[in-house]
């Protein structure tokens, strides 16, 4: 309900914003889905399909209901909420996705600072780039950033710093940064138990559940918590060339104490990750994105770790002509299991084609065909059926957006 209240006050400041605060920056978007799906019960439903929609959840679906709104607190300093709704099922309520206090003084001699307090995504993804952490390129993120948007969250504080070389007369801008954070050492749950897929959802806060109500493949799991008092932290570094070429890299430890637990029996996941990527953006129109990321997770008794690596990689070429952008990416995906059983074990692939069309600054027109192959040693085990799936979706996105910048 406290989400629900959020949401309904962000949305009345939204809408009567123009009238009260000129400074004040509001978006509120509706993304209706037709959906055509082969696959298997997804981790929605509890189940180890790799995609968002299974073939239970064909038709008419909600892609997504969002109220965004960032209020200027002087010069320098702003509120920032982001609120959804994904339309999986009452398990997946409206919640916010971002929620943060954010200080950005003015530049000072080519030097530039930030400081984001509250609840945000890390500076992993490059492809996430549009609006309320989405991509300009498909519907569908990759594995990757699609596991960063199920269980990765800062819930914390970062800091930025960032030397404006191009405004100084140079060809590069470069920038690190770090973050101490909280309430994520579930993080690790979802790789581990459910393995990857291929979505555009975002696990809300505060709640913070993914997976089925009941289900003994993949229960319902919570995401965002704290378990330990264990302060996790993440570092990073960007540069960029010319705005042509943009290359980041991060390195994140949740910290957690893999043995903790609360008496609802939620668990901590230690885990760690190394991120890299890099993005070209050509003069005509062209987009080329590579990136990688590798960790492991770990959780058990004390002396009696299970760790689980995982890795995921992803390449995107993508071509934009006036308000047309054609895309096509290519995933790889997978786990490994110390356990006897194997359990967890996966190995994947996907590939991925989407054409978005903008009618103007409302209306955005999209569809995105997705193939995913992948062998899950749980499918044997758990559901006694082969463990190699492969799975297609095809999904036709109609998307109207109104807004302070519309």
């Amino acid at each position: 309900m406290n989400t629900l209240r959020t949401l309904a006050v962000a949305s009345a400041l939204c809408t009567v914003a123009p009238g009260i605060a000129w400074s004040t920056d509001w978006e509120l978007s509706a993304d209706m889905r037709l959906v055509d799906s082969d696959g298997q019960p997804s981790l929605f439903d509890g189940g180890l399909g790799a995609l968002r929609y299974d073939s239970e959840h064909e038709g008419v679906q909600v892609g997504r209901l969002r109220a965004a709104l960032t209020q200027p607190l002087g010069d320098v300093w702003a509120v920032k909420l982001d609120a959804s709704y994904f339309g999986q099922d009452d398990a997946h309520p409206v919640g916010l996705t971002e929620a943060y206090l954010e200080y950005r003084p003015y530049p000072v001699n080519g030097w530039r600072t930030r400081v984001r307090i509250g609840a945000f995504f890390p500076p992993v993804s490059l492809e996430d780039t549009a609006s309320g952490w989405t991509s300009p390129y498909t519907l569908s993120n990759s594995a990757l950033n699609s596991w960063i948007g199920e269980e990765v969250r800062t819930i914390g504080a970062e800091g930025q710093l960032e030397w404006l070389g191009t405004r100084l007369g140079h060809d590069f801008d470069l920038g690190v940064n770090g973050a101490i954070f909280g309430w994520n050492e579930p993080a690790g749950t979802v790789v581990a138990t459910g393995g990857f897929s291929l979505n555009d959802f975002q696990t809300t806060l505060p709640n913070g559940y993914v997976g089925g109500h009941s289900s003994a493949v993949f229960p319902e799991q919570t995401i965002f918590h704290e378990l330990d008092g264990h302060a996790g932290f993440y570092v990073g570094a960007q540069a960029r060339y010319l705005d042509r070429v943009t290359l980041i890299a991060l390195h994140y430890d949740n910290r957690a104490n893999p043995a903790a637990e609360d008496i609802a029996l939620n668990e901590a996941w230690h885990t760690q990750f190394n991120s890299a990527g890099v993005r070209v953006d050509t003069a005509a129109g062209w987009t080329a994105i590579i990136q990688w990321l590798s960790g492991t997770t770990s959780n058990g008794p004390p002396d009696d770790f299970y760790p689980w690596p995982f890795h995921a990689r992803f390449a995107l070429i993508s071509r934009q002509w006036g308000r047309q952008t054609l895309s096509a990416r290519y995933d790889v995906f997978g786990i490994e299991s110390t356990d006897e059983d194997s359990f967890g074990a996966e190995e994947g692939h996907a590939w991925t084609v989407a054409y978005m069309f903008n009618q103007g600054p409302h209306w955005r027109f999209a569809l995105e065909w997705l193939h995913v192959a992948s062998e899950v040693a749980d499918r044997a085990t758990l559901l006694d059926e082969p463990t190699f799936a492969g799975e297609n979706q095809t999904q036709l996105s109609v998307r109207y957006t109104i807004g302070s910048g519309l």
